[in-house]
């Protein structure tokens, strides 16, 4: 397990079946408001929360990140007056708090329906541009993403998807159609796994690359916890990257040249990342 999911692992995990002395002026979360968070995306600050044990000792974050076996821990979630996660509290996971984490990630893949706006089809071109513009901005400024713009850029392209069915290159330039690949790709798991098929005859048409359509199938495999097929996805192991859990390894470049990739020794060496696996 990579030190994200070890740290994000000990946030999700909590439990009330067993009493802890609370801390004071502070509120525990039950399970019906952790997970009704959890939908929202309403998760810990942590750069500003304090970790403690159940004898009030401060954890310090390096020390959670060197855990060995974070499934065996749970941290319960006290709130101040206002809502606000202040502390959380460490201690070793019951059968109850194991199960209970199975609720906890599916809740992490509830998105809200999303309401479709209107759409002038004789305008596709600008509103495509528009949220390239949107898109690009947050991800090239080094600005903080923000994922409500993400989720009004994602509405805007499923409404005019919707309305005005996929447009091809005859209706839009080449960087228009992209946005609604890159927005699809931004988004929520869910969506990309609807319209993929969408976006896939695209492809198929000449409008959208086949190296587009690999991307996304190696995010959704990775969400849906399945191994890649392309190795175009990378995550973060402490400080470092990784490249994502692959399969077929010792035949990946061979997947990756029929449909126009660099090998994938040359991709991951933007991130630092050495794989030698032998290719057959």
């Amino acid at each position: 397990m990579n030190h994200k999911i070890l740290f994000f692992s000990l946030l999700i995990l909590v439990s009330s079946c067993q009493t802890v002395d609370k801390p004071t002026d502070l509120s525990k979360l039950s399970h019906s408001e952790i997970i009704k968070r959890v939908k929202n995306k309403d998760f810990p600050n942590r750069d500003t929360i304090i970790y403690k044990n159940e004898k009030g000792d401060i954890i310090s974050t390096d020390s959670l990140l060197k855990i060995e076996d974070p499934e065996n821990w749970t941290a319960d979630w006290y709130t101040d007056k206002n809502g606000v996660v202040r502390e959380l509290i460490l201690r070793e996971a019951t059968d109850q708090d194991k199960k209970f984490q199975n609720e906890i990630q599916e809740a992490m893949k509830y998105e809200a329906p999303l309401e479709l706006v209107d759409i002038d089809c004789n305008n596709i071109c600008n509103i495509l541009q528009n949220v390239r513009e949107s898109d690009q901005e947050m991800r090239t400024t080094g600005e903080e993403i923000n994922p409500e713009v993400d989720r009004q850029n994602l509405s805007t392209v499923i409404s005019l998807i919707e309305k005005c069915g996929m447009p091809s290159l005859e209706d839009v330039n080449e960087e228009q159609m992209t946005t609604i690949w890159l927005v699809l790709q931004h988004g929520d798991h869910a969506n990309r796994k609807k319209y993929l098929p969408l976006l896939e005859k695209a492809a198929k048409k000449g409008d959208l690359k086949a190296t587009q359509i690999a991307m996304m199938k190696d995010r959704i495999l990775m969400d849906d916890g399945e191994p890649q097929i392309y190795g175009t996805q990378v995550t973060k192991s402490g400080n470092e990257w990784v490249l994502y859990e692959l399969a077929d390894p010792e035949t990946v470049n061979q997947r990756r040249a029929e449909i126009g990739f660099e090998p994938l020794q040359d991709y991951l060496s933007r991130w630092d990342i050495v794989f030698d696996v032998k290719q057959l």
